[in-house]
């Protein structure tokens, strides 16, 4: 049986331990709080319709709060005032677990109602306080009547905390004998280690923490087997000891799937990162669970090994599915700074010829550029790896140059945790034109790979983390390519969170187009720079070789950004931020320019949108840049 106890070494002081002791205290008097309220408030009713018993007297107060009758509450002033004299975060612990605060707005409570809250005050305050890691608090309750309203004073002096002397952590394995090896990984990352201040809460947390590691990454029925927290207010001191049981080492049994109706089962079969028999893992369920909802077959994914279902040492895992339609059609309209006002048609069909195959296709209609394009997904492999085709035909005209081209694409994909893999070839055929002059083509066979990784906090708004980014592909005149070329690419994004509401961003990417030539060469293998996400202060793909009037792409790319963002509200940002870069045909002929300004930042519920005020130092000019969303 699991016991889990606090043992104060002096007898007058005694903490029941548990997480949170006033909320704790809450919860388990609620429903007498929602009888007690129901109570008074037919007691009110009788009251105020019958004369004869305007002088029955009230029930008295539980000591936990009943929830206060709206029309009580509107009737009158407060009964009474209280006022807390203690060190801040004390305070405001007091505030809420004090009984004598949830009752101060009920208007109808009598004298020696209030002198029995009063009463209870010193060992309310010291069981908080206890809580909080003060086991030798001076305590001082005052009522005065004489002021109207009355006053209850409360004043506390927490003295000297008690900290933890030190921790004793064992863990017991399936066949009872310890595991010193796994309770040295506990206690590597144990939450309230020696030194800290003893608190009630952290306490509970440090153990809920290990209990989930050990459930986590192997051992689905772990439990606290034992605890106890021995406190000597005197010393001020706490020794810790827990013992944890793994229970039965569980290894992953047959899966069964349900709710299909349109697709195979191998699309689901083939997601599953586990063999069976395998040890068990509850980051593998996880990671099961969210590949499935990723892969755009279902509405909504649930996968469960409950332990109750096991075979001996096997889990058995289920997995129940609600699949998505399988055709959909969208319509969409946006607008950015970059290249206008934005109109799109998309169609998906995730059942193509009944095999399973996703095809997602595009029309988008944007003021500087159209284009029309699809994609053709094949399901996962049971290896983990993607394939995918792809052809879209495009047509641009920015800053001067109208290119207009068709490009052909495969790739294969795959993702393991933070790493993502792209092995790719594109073939590329393309026509430029600067204004009023002849038209010149391109082409290019480019076989590549691009290897991302990614450790944010959160896809949609990041505040801690990084990413990376890097790309080599190249061409051959050999292989249906106008030039010789080899193509690098790197990225790098990292934020950095500074206090509570203030993040700093850096950003930073370098290009480089290994060739005898530009010429031969397409556009979009080429670089060009300006606007959001690039430098902004200029105009989208502004900066770049200039040749008769057109800014062209050039075989060299540096562009750097420092960006510092306070947060006012939870969701409304202010931020300062400077760009600097430029791309051009070589880095010895590259001179970085320089945009600086302000934005204001909005955290939507699709993404973060950003509104930047911008200024080009090299022109002289100011932009207002938009953009809706993060983009890695």
């Amino acid at each position: 049986m699991q016991t889990d106890h606090t043992f104060p070494l002096a007898p007058s002081l005694s903490l029941r331990e548990a997480p949170q002791l006033t909320p704790a205290v809450r919860v388990l008097r609620a429903p007498w709080r929602r009888v007690l309220g129901a109570g008074l408030m037919l007691w009110g009713l009788c009251w105020a319709t019958s004369p004869a018993r305007a002088g029955d007297g009230v029930p008295a107060p539980a000591a936990a709060s009943a929830p206060i009758p709206a029309a009580s509450t509107a009737a009158a002033a407060p009964r009474y005032e209280v006022r807390i004299d203690a060190p801040k975060e004390l305070a405001a612990a007091l505030r809420r677990g004090l009984d004598i605060e949830r009752w101060k707005d009920f208007p109808d409570l009598r004298q020696e109602q209030l002198r029995s809250l009063v009463s209870k005050l010193p060992q309310q305050a010291r069981q908080v306080s206890e809580a909080l890691g003060y086991f030798s608090p001076r305590i001082d309750v005052r009522l005065e009547s004489a002021r109207k309203p009355e006053q209850v004073l409360v004043r506390v002096e927490p003295g000297e905390p008690t900290r933890v002397e030190s921790v004793q952590l064992s863990v017991r394995g399936p066949d009872g004998r310890d595991l010193p090896a796994l309770a040295a990984q506990l206690r590597r990352h144990w939450g309230l280690r020696e030194g800290s201040v003893f608190v009630s809460a952290s306490w509970q947390a440090a153990k809920g923490d290990a209990l989930l590691r050990l459930d986590t990454h192997r051992f689905a029925a772990a439990r606290v087997a034992y605890s106890r927290a021995l406190v000597d207010p005197a010393r001020h001191a706490a020794r810790l000891s827990v013992r944890f049981d793994t229970g039965p080492d569980y290894r992953f049994g047959a899966l069964t799937v349900q709710g299909l109706q349109r697709y195979p089962e191998s699309v689901v079969r083939n997601l599953v990162p586990w063999r069976r028999g395998d040890p068990y893992s509850q980051q593998q369920l996880l990671q099961f669970q969210a590949s499935l909802q990723d892969s755009g077959y279902f509405r909504i994914a649930t996968v469960a090994a409950p332990v109750s279902a096991a075979h001996g040492d096997e889990l058995p895992v289920s997995a129940g599915l609600v699949e998505n339609p399988a055709q959909t059609l969208g319509l969409g309209l946006g607008f950015s700074s970059n290249t206008g006002a934005r109109t799109q048609l998309d169609y998906g069909n995730l059942n193509l010829l009944g095999h399973a195959w996703r095809l997602d296709s595009r029309i988008r209609f944007e003021s500087l550029q159209q284009s029309l394009g699809a994609r053709l997904h094949f399901p996962q492999r049971a290896n983990g790896a993607d394939y995918s085709l792809r052809a879209k035909v495009q047509h641009s005209d920015i800053q001067g140059l109208t290119t207009r081209s068709e490009s052909l694409g495969a790739q294969r994909q795959r993702i393991d945790g933070p790493i993502e893999t792209t092995q790719f070839l594109d073939f590329i055929n393309e026509q430029q034109q600067i204004t009023g002059g002849p038209v010149s083509s391109s082409m290019a066979l480019m076989p590549g790979y691009s290897w991302t990784r990614r450790r944010l906090d959160s896809t949609l708004d990041p505040r801690r983390g990084n990413l990376l980014n890097a790309q080599i592909s190249g061409g051959s005149q050999a292989l249906l390519s106008d030039q010789n070329f080899v193509r690098l690419y790197l990225h790098a994004l990292q934020y950095v969170p500074l206090g509570k509401r203030d993040q700093l961003i850096l950003r930073g990417e370098l290009g480089g187009v290994i060739s005898p030539s530009a010429t031969g060469i397409p556009q979009q293998v080429l670089f060009r720079a300006g606007g959001v996400g690039s430098v902004r202060g200029y105009a989208y793909q502004s900066l770049g070789v200039s040749e008769d009037g057109a800014v062209l792409g050039g075989r060299a790319l540096l562009t750097a950004s420092v960006e510092g963002v306070h947060w006012l509200l939870p969701n409304w940002g202010a931020a300062l931020f400077v760009d600097a870069g430029n791309a051009a045909n070589s880095f010895a002929s590259l001179n970085p320019v320089i945009g600086y300004g302000v934005g204001v930042r909005w955290r939507s519920p699709v993404g973060l949108v950003s509104v930047d005020l911008a200024h080009g130092r090299a022109t002289g000019a100011t932009r207002l840049e938009f953009n809706a969303g993060v983009s890695f």
